[in-house]
């Protein structure tokens, strides 16, 4: 039937939907290339894709803050690709500590 939703743009939007982006998307997104998208993934930079049941390439959507977090060191302040994944590293270990004290702190004397 012509008003029958197609099963596999169902499955893809749910999926996209649960907090995944495309390949082509992140791309899109920051306006690079598929290689150099595999640098930050040999680096670190984000973790590996997964693949969808029908073949489609999809990261976490928290890779569109990290990479975007390491695509300005690099271009802003020519950091290599190996010292940035170390920072932002070091940067999500900060925010998870910070996380952890106590919200009001006694005044300073």
């Amino acid at each position: 039937m012509p008003n029958d939703p197609d099963p596999i743009e169902e499955v893809m939007a749910e999926l996209l939907h649960e907090g995944w982006i495309t390949q082509e998307d992140l791309c899109g997104r920051w306006g690079i290339g598929p290689e150099l998208l595999e640098v930050c993934i040999h680096w670190d930079i984000i973790h590996p894709p997964q693949t969808t049941p029908q073949g489609m390439t999809v990261f976490p959507h928290q890779a569109m803050h990290r990479l975007c977090c390491g695509l300005r060191l690099h271009r802003d302040l020519e950091i290599n690709w190996a010292g940035i994944s170390i920072v932002l590293d070091l940067t999500e270990r900060i925010e998870e500590l910070e996380s952890l004290l106590p919200t009001s702190r006694p005044p300073l004397e």
